[in-house]
């Protein structure tokens, strides 16, 4: 009962003070002034899109990728590549353990690895486009 009788006070306490509020006009040139704001708006915050990516980080993801596929392909025929024969009797004196010498890797999951790397970057791209749309609204 108490909740009806102050939200019945508010409510006439608000026509009161609505009746008593002087309307407003806007000046002539209201839409022009508006308008000019928001062109120096727009002009003052232009967009610049940075790289989600660096340089770098493409050219050390692609060298991997290069290494990789390089290393896979050790036990196939090279004929697609082509090598020139450079003399390197000076690194048989190098001993290094040969960590990844039990390691084989499958057709399947080498073409698997390369469409999923593809996909990531597809992804990238429609996102990149998605978000940079996005802040152009």
């Amino acid at each position: 009962m108490g909740e009806n009788k102050n939200i019945k006070e508010l409510d006439a306490f608000i026509k009161k003070y609505i009746n008593e509020i002087e309307e407003e006009t806007p000046s002539i040139d209201f839409t022009a002034n508006i308008m000019g704001t928001i062109l120096k708006e727009e002009q003052s915050s232009i967009y610049k899109a940075t790289p989600l990516i660096s340089k770098e980080v493409w050219v050390v993801l692609a060298s991997v990728l290069a290494v990789s596929m390089l290393f896979v392909s050790k036990g196939t025929s090279l004929n697609w590549l082509k090598i020139p024969k450079m003399r390197i009797d000076y690194l048989s004196n190098i001993q290094i353990p040969n960590l990844f010498e039990n390691i084989t890797v499958s057709n399947l999951m080498l073409c698997a690895c390369f469409f999923f790397t593809v996909m990531v970057f597809v992804q990238i791209y429609f996102l990149k486009n998605h978000f940079t749309k996005r802040l152009k609204m």
